[in-house]
């Protein structure tokens, strides 16, 4: 009888060790449809920003007065003749900087600091751009500590102002630093 017993044993161990490796094995094939998964949705969501970054672009190209009006800001602020104009060059920065900032948050990588350098520079390179980022953009920010040193590190390479402690005031929608 005991001989019985032993081979039960032995047969109910080997089942329980088949049935683990099965479990194991599931669990592997599901992580790696979940990674296929994740890596699909990364896909789209950057085609989705690159769109954006297109439509937004376009909108710039096509529409000959906010083409203007973005020409005349980026070189100064000042260039800007009233609110309206204030308002467009303003939102328009706006949707470039949360473009870029879609960008960085859809990725489970750290961007390499050459490509963060590059955003920076191109987006603080005119005073007229710096102005928006400032008084208005830097605010989106505030959650992205190690991107707002670098850009507050290049707006002072650009404009030797240190702006690093600076955080611009919650204003309304249609108020603007002059």
């Amino acid at each position: 009888m005991d001989v019985f017993v032993l081979v039960a044993q032995i047969i109910t161990s080997l089942a329980t060790l088949i049935v683990a490796l099965v479990l194991v094995f599931q669990l592997r094939k599901q992580n790696d449809q979940l990674q296929i998964q994740h890596r699909d949705s990364i896909r789209a969501a950057n085609y989705q920003i690159a769109s954006r970054f297109e439509d937004v672009t376009k909108e710039t190209v096509t529409d000959a007065s906010l083409t203007e009006i973005w020409l005349r800001g980026a070189n100064a602020w000042e260039n800007l003749n009233n609110d309206v104009e204030r308002y467009r060059f303003r939102n328009h920065y706006r949707q470039y900087i949360n473009i870029i900032l879609a960008y960085y948050e859809t990725e489970d990588i750290e961007y390499p600091i050459s490509l963060q350098s590059m955003h920076a520079k191109n987006m603080l390179g005119r005073p007229g751009f710096a102005h928006c980022y400032k008084h208005y953009a830097k605010r989106l920010f505030i959650n992205k500590n190690k991107l707002m040193i670098l850009w507050d590190k290049t707006y002072e390479e650009f404009y030797g102002e240190d702006i690093s402690s600076f955080i611009p005031e919650q204003i309304s929608t249609t108020l603007f630093v002059k």
